[in-house]
């Protein structure tokens, strides 16, 4: 299933059961006074973290949920069992938003959050008799329960992130960085979708490197972009193609123009000439990577990340 990392759903809260209206009915008590029961609470939609669940693509086949109605009240003073709250699991470090207002923020291991509240059972007879009026025939109906729109946004703890135009050679990098299974070709191709792979340091420890597809050829990017995934990288890997005739330096200026309103500010910047071995290094690059198939010597190019991970002893 396709990543997805924003997706917008309807939630509503079950509607409150209705009170009910009786009287009691006993043998020689003609004149049993009410005992009808109030209606139960409409069940609650909550968000939870579950962190099995990768990304927010479970919302793209469903996007409406509505938690259980409560019972209606019965006779002999029987109130309305609450409806059961429905609890929907999202992935870590996902964000809520009602009306472009960011509500909540969802990190593992924190508690559910509500997010539309059932409807207020009903009233029973029962509660309407008085020294005036000792056989009262008013209930009143379950609330319907709170129903809204919500945006989520997911973010990945991305520590490195791969940017450029398309065919830059990021797949590559990453995949000879990382071991990852990216999608590389002998062929121009464009990646659709972030792919992913660990960068593993001497001390066992894992970064999160990502390439992240969404600039075209003009460095605009795609109505179905996921460069909002670059909020939390701290370093940036611009790729550049060295073996392509256009000017680099207005290359690059196309991605920085690209990524500039989605890229943390204080992220660092490592540009990479990617199809040339480190000695022929051009001077517009920071390092130098030939990764055509995948493979070849990236060794600089990773202790150059580590030195921007990895603080200084």
């Amino acid at each position: 299933m396709p990543f997805t990392d924003r997706a917008r759903i309807h939630v509503e809260g079950g509607r409150g059961g209705d009170g009910c209206m009786s009287f009691r009915r006993e043998p020689h008590k003609p004149r049993g006074g009410p005992d009808g029961g109030n209606g139960g609470r409409g069940g609650r939609v909550m968000l939870q973290v579950d962190p099995t669940v990768e990304d927010l693509s479970l919302f793209g086949a469903k996007a409406h949920f509505r938690a259980r109605s409560g019972g209606n009240g019965e006779g002999a003073n029987r109130d309305g069992r609450s409806g059961e709250d429905l609890v929907i699991p999202v992935p870590p470090d996902t964000r809520v938003f009602r009306d472009d207002v960011e509500i909540a923020r969802l990190s593992e291991g924190d508690e559910p959050i509500q997010v539309a509240r059932g409807g207020d059972g009903g009233t029973g007879n029962r509660a309407f008799r008085s020294s005036t009026n000792q056989a009262p025939r008013r209930t009143t109906p379950g609330q319907p329960g709170e129903a809204t729109w919500l945006t989520l946004e997911f973010r990945l703890p991305i520590a490195v992130a791969l940017v450029g135009l398309p065919n830059s050679g990021k797949s590559s990098l990453l995949r000879a960085l990382t071991g990852a299974p990216a999608s590389v070709a002998a062929y121009p191709q464009s990646t659709r979708q972030p792919e992913l792979g660990m960068l593993v340091d001497e001390d066992g420890e894992h970064w999160l490197v990502a390439d992240l597809p969404g600039l075209d050829d003009a460095g605009r990017p795609r109505q179905s972009s996921f460069l909002g995934q670059l909020e939390r990288a701290g370093l940036i890997l611009h790729c550049v193609d060295a073996t392509d005739p256009r000017d680099a330096e207005q290359r690059m200026a196309l991605v920085r123009g690209g990524v500039a309103e989605y890229r943390d500010p204080d992220a660092q910047e490592l540009v990479i000439a990617t199809g040339c071995p480190a000695v022929e290094q051009p001077d517009w690059g920071d390092l130098a990577a030939d990764v055509a198939d995948g493979a070849g010597d990236v060794s600089s190019v990773r202790e150059a990340i580590l030195r921007h991970l990895v603080p200084a002893p």
